[in-house]
């Protein structure tokens, strides 16, 4: 008969002669990795400002010495040694690679250089201290993504997964762009690293592709930073459980259903397929357009060096297709509207961005069905089930193509009735704006110049934002449109919501009414505390603005009048307080506000009764 008891229980799960012990040397790894990371960074960061810190470097190759110290003991208190490796995998291998590499720094220490310059230790020094920082933090990284996998698989609820997520990357985010090495020198000044809050924001915004900043990205950040931003919005519009599930299925290792039912989850995905193919589809889409999107926007750099004009063109395609709306140049796109690269290959990179993966797989899965059906004309073949375009598929394409050309035309007409002729505002410019108004952050006119009617539509434009699963924000167009059905319906006088001949659910409408109401929610209490913060009612309207970027995750922000007369973002203008209002309306806006409430909420127990139906007056 099975026992119950703990020990039992640990003994099943871990075969091991001594559980308590094996459990200890665990924690220690952790706690190695964790005090190891740190080391390696706060070195880098002295060695930026020309201070050798050879101490850290001995943490880092002691971290790494207790880590493989820790598995070789438990290795050898195993009782299924001959799975131990397989079941141990990424501290095994890290533990190997290591000692192999401390062979070779030893062994080839005279010939390895001084990168420091420092003579202490020497090539062989140095050697064994950057061998042990690349394996570590490779090692922690996996470990990471591994934990968040465990988490996945223990059932945890999707939201805290992805809320808990998010705040271990925003921390990551924030003490690495607090670097020396992050921040570019600048002339007369010391060499220390940004302030708390510059890097906090920075990485929220980058984490919650939002693309507020209160620095110049380009000249701020050294190309370090502007790297570690670039990982954080590619990383914060995927979501960490993806390329968790992508290198394990690259390891060949097995995922749970329960990791593969939140991760379905994450990604408003409804498919219930292949899991192998899902994290395929979406990471490889993902990859491949940033890459094909790279190569394309190369010619808007032709003057640069070419490691230059790539790195540009990577940052800025991927910085459009996961809609984070950050830029390396000094005014992001303005006065390019009319280059083919802005307003067709950078507005195709956002459009596709915020469609939702489950949206582009639903029509490449149509397309490619129509295709071969094409193909195979004639030929007798096996009948197979037709694949057809969902109704969230309609909804999304249909919503998202009016509201492109109907914010253009707009758009277009009331800057041209405002006064701004076809010079200063042309009709790529038009759409260009209201391509990224939804979701980018891009800006190709001088935002602050437009008239106040435009910023009223931009706002409108923001609050509708992307899609469901996609890497942009807003109350998403799919709720947009079952909002504009439900209107038709009660103007018809119906009773069912209907829609390309399905009727939608009263909870599917109730559910997007709640979402309108809790996204204007959370926009009109941080407009409140921005004006409360900032004292100046004539820049209400900016400060609304700012607040449904924040929140839609959007990015754009005007300009206004600095204290000393210069022209300046509404961002870089806003005091302390404020800048918090906005790192916490850009989380909200990243995870939903409503998905927050509901899972503080909990699960609701479902009533066995009805009450007597009465009428209200609604007015």
């Amino acid at each position: 008969m099975k026992s119950n008891h703990p020990l039992s229980q640990a003994w099943n799960s871990r075969p091991t002669r001594h559980p308590g012990r094996a459990q200890i040397l665990r924690r220690g790894d952790s706690l190695a990795q964790v005090v190891g990371v740190a080391a390696i960074l706060v070195g880098h960061g002295l060695r930026r400002s020309g201070q050798t810190s050879p101490e850290f470097g001995a943490v880092v190759i002691f971290a790494m010495a207790l880590i493989s110290f820790g598995i070789a003991v438990r290795f050898r208190w195993s009782l299924a040694q001959q799975s131990f490796s397989r079941r141990h995998l990424p501290t095994v291998a890290a533990a190997a690679v290591w000692g192999l590499g401390m062979i070779l720094a030893i062994i080839l220490g005279p010939i390895l250089p001084d990168t420091n310059g420092s003579g202490i230790g020497g090539g062989r020094w140095w050697g064994m201290v950057h061998i042990s920082e690349i394996i570590l933090g490779i090692y922690s990284i996996a470990g990471m993504v591994q934990g968040i996998r465990r988490l996945a698989g223990n059932g945890v609820q999707p939201t805290f997964l992805l809320i808990g997520s998010f705040l271990v990357l925003v921390t990551v985010g924030t003490m690495t762009l607090m670097l020396p090495i992050a921040r570019k020198p600048m002339q007369g000044l010391d060499e220390s690293g940004a302030p708390l809050s510059v890097a906090l924001f920075t990485a929220t915004s980058a984490s919650c592709v939002t693309g507020l900043v209160v620095v110049d990205t380009s000249t701020y950040w050294s190309r370090f930073g502007q790297i570690v931003i670039l990982i954080l919005f590619q990383i914060g519009g995927l979501g960490i459980m993806s390329f968790g599930a992508f290198f394990a299925v690259i390891a060949g290792r097995n995922v749970r259903l329960s990791e593969f039912a939140t991760m379905r989850d994450l990604l408003a995905s409804g498919n219930v397929g292949n899991f192998r193919r899902l994290v395929f589809a979406v990471l490889g889409t993902t990859f491949g357009v940033e890459l094909l999107g790279a190569f394309l926007l190369m010619p808007l750099w032709d003057h640069l060096p070419i490691g230059e004009r790539f790195f540009m063109s990577l940052f800025h395609s991927v910085s459009a297709f996961c809609n984070a709306g950050f830029a390396l140049t000094e005014n992001s796109f303005v006065g390019m509207a009319n280059r083919w690269e802005v307003s067709g290959i950078v507005c195709l990179l956002i459009i596709v961005g915020g469609l939702g993966f489950s949206i582009l797989y639903n029509l490449v899965a149509v397309g490619g069905a129509k295709l071969r059906r094409l193909r195979q004309s004639g030929i007798n073949r096996p009948s197979q089930p037709p694949i057809r375009l969902r109704l969230d598929t309609k909804l999304v394409v249909t919503a998202t193509f009016w509201l492109l050309i109907g914010g253009t035309v707009m758009i277009l007409l009331l800057e041209r009735t405002g006064g701004n002729s076809e010079e200063s505002f042309s009709v790529a410019d038009a759409w260009f704006q209201s391509v990224t108004f939804r979701t980018a952050g891009f800006n190709t006119v001088d935002l602050g110049e437009l008239q106040t009617s435009t910023k009223l539509i931009a706002v409108l434009l923001m609050i509708v934002g992307a899609s469901p699963g996609s890497t942009g924000g807003g109350i998403k167009t799919i709720v947009f449109a079952v909002a504009v059905v439900g209107l038709l319906t009660v103007l018809r006088g119906r009773e069912k919501v209907e829609a390309f001949g399905r009727t939608l659910s009263s909870t599917t409408v109730n559910r997007a009414l709640v979402i309108v109401f809790v996204f204007m929610l959370t926009v009109m209490t941080a407009t409140i505390l921005l004006v409360i913060f900032e004292r100046k009612p004539e820049l209400f309207l900016d400060h609304l603005f700012e607040a449904t970027s924040a929140v839609g995750t959007v990015g754009v922000s005007t300009s206004v009048t600095g204290p000393y007369g210069e022209m300046t973002s509404t961002t870089q203008s806003l005091s302390n307080p404020s800048r918090f209002v906005i790192v916490v309306a850009m989380f909200l806006g990243r995870i939903g506000p409503l998905t927050l409430l509901l899972a503080l909420a909990g699960e609701g127990k479902s009533a066995r009764y009805d009450y007597p139906v009465e009428r209200v007056t609604l007015g």
